[in-house]
């Protein structure tokens, strides 16, 4: 009886210390993705502005 608990107890450990790793991996890798999600949003947005810009310049051509 007190071999099967053990058993069950390592494995648990086993199956708990898995888990963890494997969350811990994920949430590094969802904090790269997201931190390179932030660059392109940031481009993104510099590029809006170089738009909206072109777009103005455009708009005070053709009123000439």
């Amino acid at each position: 009886m007190i071999v099967a608990w053990s058993a069950a107890a390592l494995i648990a450990v086993v199956v708990l210390g898995y888990c963890a790793y494997e969350l811990t991996w994920r949430l590094n890798r969802l904090r790269r993705d997201t931190d390179r999600l932030r660059v392109v949003a940031d481009q993104l947005t510099e590029l809006r502005g170089e738009l909206d810009a072109a777009q103005q310049r455009a708009a005070a051509a053709r009123q000439r």
